[in-house]
């Protein structure tokens, strides 16, 4: 994941790698009541409703985003990170790590907004992703779980708005060593790190369609052989940008004619529906079904996971 400044707005732009392909993009909708599925160490549980509507990607199901961008140009990322440790369990209620990316999407619309809500909420065990957050202004940070503590890098201490798999600090050491002219990383994932980061360093302000362009090139160059999908996010123009491996078509959406009241359904669509172009006719209304199929056959294909389609269902 990355961020270009591109003028007087920013382009941002996700790939992911996974060798599990289903994903829905989804519609959510503003004024919803939500509600957490577990319970504080003091018994309480997070309610609120949605401030703001978004479109997510999702590989597990409804309200569990992978990534999204929201109708105030808040945009985020996942990034799996194999050394993130969660929080102790405390009066915080606990949020599973893809409801935690769609509570910040429902709620916020700044980065500064999103650092400030780990004194209010917290990630469940086990946490083993970290984030890259952007706002409409162009301002980013890195969200990392480290020691069992929130970490974070915005301003002066984040010189490249970049994410891979490795830790960020790693991960500029890495870019900094290639600067110096020593070897480029053997690691995959300090290596996409350095690629996206000159990239990003080179990039020169252009138009909204030429930076979307830009950052497409990008993320195929920094592309693995299981890139399932990836988004471009322009929030200045609340576009949403796409392609996928089974249909490298961009597609895109427009979030500025979106229904995004509660009277309306929710809507969604397969990430890999062959379709192009503007998609918005192409969505198709949630249902309970639809979404229990999705999120069943996910648990039938991810590792290290036995649920029973009870469970899932409930």
């Amino acid at each position: 994941s990355f961020c270009l400044d591109n003028g007087d707005h920013c382009v941002f732009g996700a790939n992911q790698d996974n060798t599990l392909e289903i994903g829905l993009l989804f519609v959510n909708k503003r004024h919803i009541l939500k509600t957490t599925w577990d319970p504080s160490t003091s018994g309480e549980y997070a309610c609120w409703i949605s401030r703001y509507g978004s479109v997510t990607v999702n590989f597990v199901g409804y309200q569990m985003a992978w990534a999204g961008m929201n109708e105030a140009g808040l945009m985020i990322s996942t990034m799996a990170a194999g050394v993130t440790q969660s929080p102790t369990p405390d009066e915080r209620p606990p949020f599973e790590r893809p409801f935690w990316v769609q509570y910040q999407l429902d709620n916020h619309s700044t980065v500064e907004q999103v650092i400030a809500s780990d004194a209010e909420i917290r990630i469940a065990a086990p946490a083993t992703d970290h984030y890259l957050v952007c706002d409409r202004t162009g301002a980013c940070a890195t969200i990392e779980f480290l020691e069992g503590k929130l970490v974070y890098r915005t301003g002066e201490s984040l010189p490249v708005k970049a994410l891979t798999n490795s830790t960020y600090r790693d991960s500029v050491s890495a870019w900094e060593a290639s600067l110096l002219g020593k070897n480029q990383p053997e690691n995959n994932s300090l290596w996409r790190f350095t690629t996206a980061a000159n990239r990003a360093r080179a990039f020169e302000p252009s138009s909204s369609d030429e930076a979307v362009a830009y950052a497409f090139d990008t993320l195929a160059a920094v592309s693995r052989p299981d890139t399932v999908w990836s988004f471009v996010y322009d929030p200045v123009n609340l576009r949403v940008h796409f392609r996928t491996n089974h249909n490298p078509r961009i597609r895109y959406l427009d979030l500025s004619t979106l229904d995004l009241s509660c009277s309306t359904p929710v809507r969604l669509l397969d990430v890999h529906a062959n379709v192009s172009g503007d998609i918005s006719d192409d969505l198709v209304a949630y249902t309970h079904a639809a979404s229990f199929a999705h999120s069943t056959r996910f648990f039938s294909q991810y590792e290290g996971v036995s649920m029973s389609p009870f469970i899932v269902d409930t």
